[in-house]
């Protein structure tokens, strides 16, 4: 039998709540998005870190693929970077409805590793992990997990194969199994978790195979999480229609930031949600802002329930 770490959620909190510095260092690539025949930059690593900063968490650090105009982003930010490779994926993205998209990948991007500059930091620090495509192997999230105070997962990238025609098709393995129990926060798409039906099932299959916090995302139709054998279901902000790109970087970047400062596990990832639903709302950034995150994250978690 698979033997889980010991990370319970409320432990989880009380840890975090202890650390003073409350820095974030973001492990994923940028990507160049085609959607609709323009080319825009993207991947977890540009909403995570906009989704921080429109949260006005000052240090950030991200660790990434990256070409110049994702550099100049970061620069005109002023974000601390490690570029590790200056090659980042490119994908065709083609919206078939309100949220089913078809996803073709047109480059990869070589893995990531860790910059020995940053191995003193991590210790202290929310890492969030976030591939896009097999960029992270499981031997740099292990020693990630040897370092870190906490880990914010999302299987996204690790759970991506390459179809017909280059395009991106789902292959749950029991790799992902490992992956998994090494992360104290694991987001996951329910179209991510094949095997599953249903948000519930889905939460109840992650979290056998994880003591962390487990979120699991449902599009329009809200989220389900769990951490201690306490689920609840919180729903999308209501009547929001747009581009869902990018909005589980964001939900698991404001939800995972805010139980490292302390906040409670429910509405740290009602505020994620409310913020994720903000972006869908707005083509540009800023998204949201802490104010109005923060008022609409109370809304969602008085219509949440125990599931």
């Amino acid at each position: 039998m698979r033997k889980k770490r010991k990370v319970k959620g409320r432990r989880l909190r009380r840890d975090c709540s202890s650390n003073s510095e409350n820095s974030v260092i973001i492990f994923s690539s940028f990507t160049r998005d085609i959607i609709n025949g323009s080319i825009t930059i993207g991947g977890p690593a540009y909403y995570c870190t906009l989704a921080l900063m429109h949260m006005d968490v000052e240090k950030i650090i991200v660790v990434t693929n990256a070409e110049e105009v994702h550099m100049k982003f970061l620069r005109n930010l002023g974000i601390s970077s490690y570029i590790v490779n200056t090659i980042a994926p490119l994908f065709r993205l083609k919206y078939l409805d309100g949220e089913r998209r078809r996803i073709e990948l047109l480059r990869t991007s070589p893995t990531l590793s860790i910059p020995h500059e940053i191995l003193d930091l991590i210790s202290g620090c929310l890492v969030i992990v976030s591939p896009v495509y097999h960029e992270i192997e499981l031997e740099l999230l292990r020693a990630l997990r040897s370092r870190s105070r906490i880990i914010a997962l999302d299987v996204q990238g690790f759970t991506r194969s390459l179809g017909p025609n280059g395009e991106v098709v789902i292959n749950w393995s029991n790799e992902l199994l490992d992956v998994i129990a090494l992360a104290d926060i694991v987001h996951a798409d329910l179209s991510e978790v094949p095997t599953c039906r249903t948000g519930l099932e889905a939460t109840k299959y992650l979290s056998e195979h994880t003591d962390g916090l487990v979120i699991v995302s449902m599009g329009a139709r809200g989220l389900i999480a769990s951490a201690n054998g306490d689920r609840i279901y919180i729903p999308a902000l209501p009547h929001i229609h747009g581009d869902s790109t990018g909005t589980g970087d964001i939900l698991l970047a404001v939800s995972s930031y805010e139980i490292l400062i302390g906040e409670d596990w429910k509405l740290a990832i009602a505020k994620g949600a409310a913020a994720a639903g903000l972006k869908v709302s707005r083509s540009r950034p800023p998204w949201f802002n802490k104010y109005e995150v923060e008022v609409l994250a109370r809304s969602l978690l008085r219509a949440s329930k125990a599931v």
